[in-house]
């Protein structure tokens, strides 16, 4: 009768794992191939820029897959560090492809908002409330081009008077946009100074830009405040931008505590 020796390689120490079993056999790093998933993931930061956070949590896990190995195994190169350092090189790339596009989005944008915000300036300065009217109107609720405004606002004027007077109300005074009549002051070509950068934000999934501009650049100059939507028609694919508050700027009062 003969008795079988137990081996002194157990069955638990074939594969090391992460936890630290001691083994002859080549470690596995499994937080590589975590952070080669992540990696991956991080992709979508090029859509969603707050997917830069698995970018980041890809790299801290690579970096932990490429630890230094216990001196016992010698020279042994455990599996995943090679993949592991392609999750840095994927999350580095789609991070900066992300903030690349970020910030050229912003840019680009900012620059259509000033220059419409500057053009609905031009407009207002130069007197004509009807067309400064219009371009506070989203494309859904504007005229068509071949619709004659001064006609029409002549006639709704008419119609609006007409009205009153049969309800016994006498003639109403014409409502004027303030905002309008204090640009009018200025002449067309006035050189108005972009007061600070241009704020580019989303509200409830709409995009939008607060547009900041100066008279001169004075202590205390007269500020307008314009603030626009960026606009996809649905029909077309085309884009633009719509004036949908313009008023004078004013700063925010804030109280230091509340009792």
């Amino acid at each position: 009768m003969t008795t079988e020796s137990t081996s002194p390689r157990t069955l638990g120490a074939v594969m090391s794992s992460e936890a630290g079993f001691e083994s002859q056999d080549t470690p596995l790093r499994i937080s590589g191939f975590i952070a080669l998933i992540l990696a991956l993931v991080s992709g979508f930061a090029t859509v969603a820029l707050p997917m830069l956070a698995v970018g980041v949590l890809a790299i801290l896990f690579a970096m932990f897959a490429l630890r230094k190995t216990r001196p016992e195994l010698g020279d042994v190169t455990p599996v995943g560090t090679g993949v592991a350092r392609l999750a840095i090189i994927l999350a580095c790339f789609f991070g900066a492809c992300s903030i690349a596009r970020y910030g050229s989005k912003h840019q680009t944008l900012g620059a259509q908002a000033e220059y419409f915000a500057r053009q609905f300036v031009r407009v207002a300065s130069s007197g004509n409330q009807i067309y400064a009217n219009e371009l506070q109107k989203s494309y859904v609720n504007r005229y068509l081009k071949t619709m004659p405004l001064e006609l029409h606002y002549r006639n709704e004027k008419l119609k609006q008077k007409q009205e009153s007077e049969s309800m016994g109300m006498g003639s109403m005074p014409e409502e004027e946009d303030t905002t309008v009549a204090d640009l009018a002051k200025y002449p067309v070509d006035h050189d108005w100074v972009l007061w600070r950068p241009v704020r580019i934000y989303n509200h409830y999934g709409r995009q939008k830009a607060e547009v900041i501009l100066a008279a001169d650049e004075s202590e205390n100059p007269y500020r307008l405040r314009i603030e626009l939507e960026y606009l996809v028609h649905k029909d077309r694919g085309t884009s633009e931008w719509y004036v949908e508050v313009a008023t004078p700027y004013h700063e925010r009062l804030v109280a230091e505590s509340v009792l």
